[in-house]
């Protein structure tokens, strides 16, 4: 069976129990709401019938006291009871069977008449959805009430001396009738009557407690049928998807774990590896496409490796070529200037405002060149200008050329600099300690003279096949002028380099000194720094 046809079977299943589920559960909650509604029901009757034959007990107790006591206020508060009773004052609140006693104790203030009237009790009998039989009750029960109120109400208007005047209104005066008041409240007629009220409410309390029983226990069954029903839908919606789990590991997750192992290993360069799964359905299709796939990819892959190393043998021999370009390239240039030209930027040329030129020579080297061979002239300069390199870039500075035994270093070119005096300044004080040390071991004597002025430059590349980074201007003509006019092992600036560094180097003043093709110019031998130990 198809992997699709599979899922939509256990799914479409599982949506019909799923729904079933949810309208079990909505009857289910009506009747929890039908069980509730006859709980209150049921203490709904209890609680009329206890009123009733509570009022008949509050207007006795009241009626009775008043007979004895004589006290106006509990002829007010029969008055307010029946009132009550019958709805023309507002039921007060906690109206219960200890409410007058709570009056009559002084813990709650007389029932106020002011307010809406509320229901009579008849009224809220009709409202309670009794039975035919139990509002019989009622109404008997409620009609022996009012023949012991209307007792009560002919005991306390005689103890007024008010009589009936036969139409219904104690308007007839006479003398107080303690006696009749006594007779009436403690007679036969009035004990048979509240003997009968008390018949009738308990016959009427256990008629409504029958059938709300009943009816609770129906509801009560019916709520329990729906809880199985929906246990057993639920247990059946689990046993579905429990199936559905074991088929889709069986038929898609091991398969397809499977298939993403065998993806894995290829992925990782091994396309020996095959599924092997086999099936009419999605998986097995894709499965066989898969290995055919990656036998072509595994033929094409040879094919493509033996390419490659061609390739790559071809691209070893181009990277060399490049290497050894891009190495002659930086020897020749600055490395932010070599950039530029590969980028191809066909014209450079910058004015640097502030820059520090170094010319350094070494002294008598042409008298020097005719006592040594060629190969010890060449080993010296290179073992000079070897360190003198390493310094260059230890100080951050830039070396434009060597010409013979004159070396050119710059500094804030091309890489502008805010401290390219000092650092020039740091540069030639260690080139001469570092020339002496290599003069003492040497066998000849040899001598550095260096000279350094600072300003304005062009610098740019001239060349179109052997390119040459250099620089042009006044400067860089008076330093060479101050280092052909400087004296053995010393370096000789100018003002401009002086004023720069008076505060953290010393200077010895030489005076005024005239330059070739310059005027006379003030000059200085830099001696060391100023906080040397």
């Amino acid at each position: 069976m198809q992997i699709r046809k599979l899922l939509m079977i256990f799914l479409s299943l599982g949506l019909a129990l799923a729904v079933a589920g949810m309208v079990i559960a909505i009857l289910l909650e009506r009747s929890l709401i039908a069980v509730e509604d006859a709980q209150h029901k049921r203490h709904d009757s209890y609680l009329l019938a206890d009123e009733m034959r509570q009022s008949a007990d509050d207007l006795s107790r009241l009626a009775r006291t008043y007979a004895v006591t004589r006290e106006p206020a509990f002829r007010d508060y029969f008055s307010a009871a029946v009132a009550i009773r019958d709805g023309e004052w507002p039921r007060p609140e906690g109206y219960e069977d200890i409410y007058w006693d709570l009056v009559i104790g002084g813990k709650l203030p007389p029932p106020n008449p002011e307010g809406a009237p509320t229901p009579t009790l008849e009224g809220r009998m009709l409202d309670a959805d009794f039975t035919v039989e139990e509002f019989n009750k009622l109404k008997e029960s409620e009609r022996h009430t009012d023949e012991l109120v209307n007792l009560e109400k002919v005991a306390v208007h005689a103890m007024d001396g008010r009589f009936d005047d036969g139409s219904g209104s104690f308007e007839k005066r006479g003398e107080p009738d303690p006696e009749l008041a006594t007779r009436l409240l403690h007679g036969e007629r009035y004990h048979a009557l509240k003997a009968e009220i008390m018949l009738l409410t308990h016959q009427f309390a256990e008629m409504a407690d029958a059938r709300t029983t009943l009816t609770l226990d129906a509801t009560n069954r019916r709520a329990y049928g729906l809880l199985v029903g929906s246990l057993l839908i639920s247990a059946t919606l689990i046993g579905c998807l429990a199936l559905m789990a074991w088929s889709v590991q069986r038929r898609v997750i091991r398969r397809t774990a499977t298939l993403v192992d065998t993806a894995q290993q290829i992925s990782s360069g091994n396309l020996d590896v095959r599924s092997g799964l086999e099936g009419n359905d999605e998986l097995g299709r894709l499965s066989q496409s898969f290995d055919e796939m990656v036998e072509r990819l595994s033929q094409a892959l040879d094919h493509a490796h033996e390419r490659t190393r061609e390739s790559e043998r071809q691209r070893e021999d181009l990277a060399a070529e490049r290497d050894r370009s891009e190495k002659l390239l930086h020897n020749i240039l600055p490395a932010v200037i070599a950039g530029r030209l590969k980028e191809g930027e066909a014209t450079i040329a910058e004015t640097y405002p502030e820059v520090s030129v170094l010319f350094g020579d070494i002294v008598g080297f042409t008298q020097l060149s005719d006592r040594l061979g060629p190969r010890q002239i060449v080993a010296m300069l290179n073992e000079i200008f070897g360190r003198f390199d390493g310094l260059a870039q230890q100080h951050e500075l830039e070396k434009i050329k060597t010409i013979g035994d004159c070396y050119m270093v710059v500094a804030g070119v091309p890489e502008r600099s805010p401290t390219h005096c000092q650092q020039i300044a740091n540069f030639a004080l260690d080139a001469v300690d570092g020339f002496r040390e290599f003069a003492k071991d040497f066998g000849e004597p040899l001598q550095l003279r260096i000279g350094i002025h600072t300003g304005t430059v062009v610098a740019g590349v001239v060349g179109t096949q052997k390119f040459s980074f250099d620089l042009w201007g006044d400067v860089v003509n008076v330093a060479s002028r101050l280092e052909s006019t400087s004296e053995a092992n010393r370096i000789h600036v100018s003002d401009a380099v002086q004023v720069r560094l008076a505060d953290d180097f010393r200077f010895e003043d030489r005076g005024r000194v005239d330059l070739k093709g310059k005027e006379a110019m003030h000059t200085w031998f830099l001696e060391g720094r100023r906080f040397d130990t």
